[in-house]
C-alpha cells in the first residue's frame, strides 16, 4: 500500500474531512483520495482559514486535520496552530517537504522551489505538542498513531508531521500500531486536602477561562458550584464554563476580600498590575504548570494535576456561603438590564447593546472581539467560543465554518472590522458558501485595543487621533453579495434587532449573511 493512501486509512478513524491547501508535495495524497474519497478533502483557498476550520471542526468534536504546502503554507498556518496550542484545541497537521533527490524518482526534484524550499521546516514549528519528519516509510505506521494520540491526550493541542514527496509514494507494510490518548488522574489524599480548605472558607470563589472544554466538565463543574455554592468568575469566558443563568454566575467579585480561590483552567486568572490577592489557591489544570510560558509567577498552594471532571466528581460538598450570594448576583443582573434599556435608547450602537441583540438569536456564537458575553444567555455547553489563548487575529472565520460542517448547527461570527480582514474574506466566502453562516461586524474604524494601550500607557494624555491604529473597511463587506450572500448595514440602535432577524432567517435558507454595524465605545 502507497504511504499516502495507508495515511488517509488511518485518519478516517478519526475524522471524515481533511482541510487543504495543496501544492507539488501532494500527487500521491491526490492520487489516493481519487480512490479512498474518504476522509473528504475540502480545499480551503488560504492557510489562515483553512486552519481556523480544522479548528472549529476539532471545536465540533471530530478531529481537525490540516494538510499544507512545505514552508510557505506551514508559515502562513503558524499563528492559527499557536490559537490551537495555547488553547488545547487538538489538530493533525500534515505538512508536505520538498524532493530531498535531485533524481533517481518520480518524486525527484522538478522545479526551482524544490531546492530554495528545502529546509528542516519542523523547526520553524514552536507552538505544538510534537513534530516529526517522517524519513523512512517504515516509521509511518507509529508516527500517525502517536501524532494522534499525542494531540488527543491531555493537554490536547496541535501535532506537526512533515513528509517528504519520495517517502509518500513509497510502500508500506499495513499494520496498527495502537497508542491510545491518555489523561492524568488526581489521587484521593489531595482531593481531602482540598475539601478541607473548601469548608475552612468563609469567602470562596471559581475563576475559570475554559473549563468548559468538554460536556463532562462543564456538567461537573455546574454540579459542584451549585451544590457548594460558590460563585463563578469568567462564567463564560474562551468557554461556556457554567451556563449564564446560573445561581452561581458572578459578574463582579472582589478578590482582595476571597479567602479562597479555585483556578480551573485558566492561565492569568488576574492581572497583578490591577489586583493584590491575598488568598489561598487550588488550581485545577490538566497541565497547571504552563510550562511553555517563559516567566510565570501566579501562586498555587495546592496544584492538582487532572481533569476537570474527575476532580469535581470527587469533591462532593454541600455547604452554606455566610454572604447572601444570590442577592449579589441577581442585583448585577438587573443593572445590566438597566444598563441595556439606555442603550436602546441612544442615537448610536453600543458594543455591549449588539452583544445582547446577538445572544437573543440563540446561535453558536464565535466571537473575536467585541461581543460581551456577559449581556448573552449561554446556558449550554459549546454555546459560545472567544478568542483563543494567543490571540492570532483571522480565526473566527474559519472556525465558525469549520464547527457548522463538523455538526450542522447554525453559527453568528461576531468579529471586529479589523479581525474581519484578518479572517481573509475571500478564503471565507469560498467555504461559506456551501456552508453558510451568520457575520456581524463590530466596526469602530481602529484597532480599538491599540487604542486602549495607548491610553493606560500614557494616562495623562489627550489623544485625538491614533495613527498607525485607525482603519476604515468602508464597502469592503459587502464583496459577499458577489458570490450570492447577504448584506446590511446598521448605525442606529432601533436598526439592530431586524436587521439581525433578518440575517438569520438568510442563513436558515442556506444564504452567508453580513450584518455591518457601526459602533462606538464610551
Amino acid at each position: 500500500m502507497d504511504v499516502a493512501e495507508f495515511i488517509l486509512r488511518e485518519i478516517s478513524k478519526y475524522t471524515d474531512k481533511v482541510f487543504i491547501v495543496s501544492g507539488t508535495d501532494y500527487p500521491a495524497f491526490i492520487k489516493a483520495e481519487l480512490k479512498l474519497k474518504n476522509p473528504e478533502f475540502v480545499v480551503v483557498p488560504h492557510e489562515i482559514t483553512a486552519a481556523s476550520t480544522a479548528m472549529g471542526y476539532s471545536l465540533g468534536g471530530k478531529l481537525g486535520v490540516l494538510m499544507v504546502h512545505t514552508v510557505p503554507g506551514t508559515l502562513n498556518s503558524l499563528g492559527i496552530i499557536a490559537n490551537a496550542y495555547t488553547s488545547r484545541i487538538p489538530l493533525l497537521v500534515i505538512a508536505g517537504k520538498s524532493p530531498y533527490t535531485d533524481k533517481g524518482s518520480t518524486a525527484s526534484r522538478t522545479l526551482r522551489i524544490h531546492w530554495t524550499q528545502d529546509a528542516d521546516q519542523e523547526e520553524l514549528v514552536k507552538y505544538v505538542k510534537w513534530k516529526f519528519e517522517i524519513r523512512d516509510p517504515s516509521q509511518v505506521p507509529a508516527a500517525i498513531s502517536r501524532a494522534i494520540q499525542i494531540a488527543l491526550s491531555e493537554p490536547q493541542g496541535p501535532v506537526y508531521l512533515a513528509i517528504p514527496r519520495e517517502v509518500s509514494i513509497a510502500k508500506v507494510e499495513e499494520k496498527e500500531v495502537k497508542m491510545e490518548p491518555f489523561y492524568p488522574g488526581v489521587p484521593e489524599s489531595l482531593v481531602e486536602r482540598a475539601k478541607e480548605m473548601v469548608l475552612k472558607a468563609s469567602n470562596p470563589v471559581i475563576i475559570t477561562w475554559r473549563a468548559g472544554r468538554k460536556e463532562s466538565w462543564f456538567n461537573s463543574l455546574k454540579d459542584f458550584a451549585d451544590s457548594a455554592k460558590i460563585p463563578v468568575l469568567n462564567y463564560v469566558g474562551e468557554r461556556v464554563n457554567y451556563p449564564s443563568n446560573g445561581k452561581m454566575a458572578i459578574d463582579r467579585f472582589n478578590l482582595k476580600e476571597a479567602d479562597l480561590i479555585i483556578e480551573v483552567e485558566t492561565e492569568v486568572p488576574w492581572i497583578p498590575r490591577f489586583t493584590d490577592v491575598d488568598a489561598k489557591i487550588i488550581k485545577v489544570d490538566v497541565e497547571p504548570s504552563y510550562s511553555y510560558i517563559p516567566y510565570y509567577e501566579f501562586p498555587c498552594d495546592l496544584c492538582i494535576q487532572s481533569s476537570v471532571d474527575e476532580f469535581f466528581s470527587k469533591l462532593r460538598i454541600e455547604r452554606k456561603p455566610e454572604k447572601d450570594l444570590e442577592e449579589t448576583i441577581e442585583r448585577q443582573r438587573e443593572e445590566k438590564k438597566e444598563r441595556i434599556n439606555k442603550l436602546a435608547d441612544l442615537k448610536q450602537i453600543h458594543p455591549d447593546y449588539l452583544s445582547y441583540e446577538i445572544g437573543k438569536l440563540k446561535l453558536t456564537v464565535f466571537n473575536e472581539y467585541d461581543l460581551n458575553p456577559k449581556y448573552g444567555e449561554f446556558n449550554s455547553f459549546n454555546s459560545y467560543f472567544g478568542d483563543p489563548a494567543m490571540g492570532h487575529l483571522g480565526w473566527a472565520l474559519g472556525a465558525g465554518v469549520g464547527y457548522k460542517m463538523a455538526t450542522g448547527k447554525d453559527v453568528v461570527i461576531t468579529v471586529g472590522d479589523g479581525s474581519f480582514i484578518f479572517g481573509v474574506p475571500t478564503a471565507f466566502y469560498y467555504v461559506a458558501k456551501k456552508f453558510p453562516v451568520l457575520v456581524v461586524i463590530f466596526d469602530n474604524k481602529s484597532w480599538k485595543a491599540v487604542e486602549r494601550a495607548v491610553k493606560e500607557v500614557y494616562p495623562e494624555e489627550k489623544f485625538d487621533n491614533y495613527p498607525g491604529a485607525e482603519i476604515d473597511i468602508d464597502d469592503l463587506p459587502k464583496t459577499i453579495e458577489s458570490i450570492g450572500g447577504y448584506y446590511e448595514y446598521v448605525e442606529r440602535p432601533n436598526e439592530v434587532e431586524d436587521a439581525l432577524m433578518r440575517g438569520k432567517e438568510k442563513v436558515k435558507s442556506g444564504i452567508p449573511a453580513i450584518i455591518h454595524a457601526r459602533i462606538f465605545h464610551d
